[in-house]
């Protein structure tokens, strides 16, 4: 065997133990989250009630309560992207098709992760190898700044509702608004000074042998105030559709609140929710027990709570991940990674 002959046999079996990695991940894609939707619902006794509840609303011509819900969806996709996407677009070429993409796939790897940590993952590999850090830290970013809208309207929704439904005294909503108060700002500054991260990251020793990580980890040190501010711009919008849906969602299934009232009560929802690190999948459970506690003190009975919560995990969880998951068929996981040249 000639050397030629013998580099070309080595480059096939290269090139088939590339094409194995990714096959391998394009059936993992599909087979892990399937696995974990089919085993939480399988578990579910009430599905057929759900279904029989849902199909008596829409025979009673309520659907354009559902209809309006179903709208919503792409501004939530919407404001994922812009959240993420102009971080990334000052390295690369990053089209918004492209970023939507990345989005959805990241909700694909959400699904069977805590507190959608897998989001992370899905994201990068629309990313070229030498701007995956900086991706994930706009991640990061657009995270926190999520999280503290979602802890800001729940924190005020929650003492609303808790004076209205569960018989708080002024008093007790007075003080637990001031902590509430003290809390937010404490975040809101820190989140507005994100790059005092970098000098304590860097201090830790772990993360200073991560060479990749102490050279990139300088990108917080170049977001500024302005960005900040349009990453929380974007997180209220995305607050303001989700609940929205959810509100629609109430009424489509009959369940009457009044705004306020049903406004306040999807923020303490989302807030004790997000407070709780479960995969998103069997997070479900939790989603449920927290609705029918919280719609039972307007009256609703315990199938109406349950179908609402149903329905928004489907259009805004499991159908953005379906979709995510075709995008995936699209990348090439070795040259993703960074094992692979052009």
């Amino acid at each position: 065997m000639t050397f030629s002959s013998a580099l070309q046999a080595v480059a096939g079996k290269i090139t088939l133990h590339k094409r194995l990695i990714n096959n391998l991940f394009k059936v993992m894609v599909i087979v892990l989250p399937s696995a974990v939707l089919y085993h939480e619902l399988s578990g579910k006794n009430n599905l057929d009630d759900i279904s029989a509840a849902f199909w008596s609303q829409v025979d009673k011509a309520n659907g354009w309560w559902l209809c309006s819900a179903l709208l919503l969806v792409p501004f939530n996709w919407l404001a994922e992207v812009q959240k993420w996407r102009p971080f990334i677009a000052r390295h690369e070429t990053m089209s918004h098709g492209r970023a939507l993409k990345a989005v959805l796939a990241g909700n694909s790897f959400a699904v069977f992760t805590p507190n959608r940590v897998g989001e992370y993952g899905g994201r990068i590999l629309f990313v070229q190898p030498e701007n995956q850090w900086k991706a994930l830290m706009a991640n990061v970013v657009g995270s926190l700044g999520q999280y503290i809208v979602l802890l800001a309207g729940g924190a005020l929704g929650g003492i609303w509702f808790a004076g209205v439904a569960l018989g708080w005294s002024s008093g007790m909503q007075f003080y637990s608004l001031c902590a509430a108060y003290v809390s937010l700002a404490i975040l809101f500054y820190y989140f507005f000074n994100i790059r005092l991260i970098v000098p304590i990251a860097l201090r830790i020793p772990v993360l200073r042998r991560w060479e990749s990580f102490t050279r990139e980890v300088r990108f917080l040190e170049k977001i500024s105030p302005g960005d900040l501010t349009h990453v929380l711009l974007w997180s209220a919008f995305r607050y303001a559709v989700y609940s929205s849906q959810y509100f629609l969602l109430l009424r489509f299934f009959g369940i009457t609140t009044g705004f306020a009232a049903g406004y306040a009560g999807i923020a303490t929802i989302f807030l004790l929710q997000t407070v709780v690190p479960l995969p998103a999948l069997a997070g479900l459970l939790v989603r449920g027990s927290l609705a029918v506690f919280i719609w039972s003190h307007f009256g609703a009975n315990e199938i109406s709570s349950l179908s609402t919560t149903f329905v928004l995990w489907i259009i805004n969880l499991i159908l953005p991940a379906l979709i995510g998951t075709f995008t995936l068929f699209s990348v090439n996981i070795t040259k993703s990674l960074g094992y692979e040249d052009d």
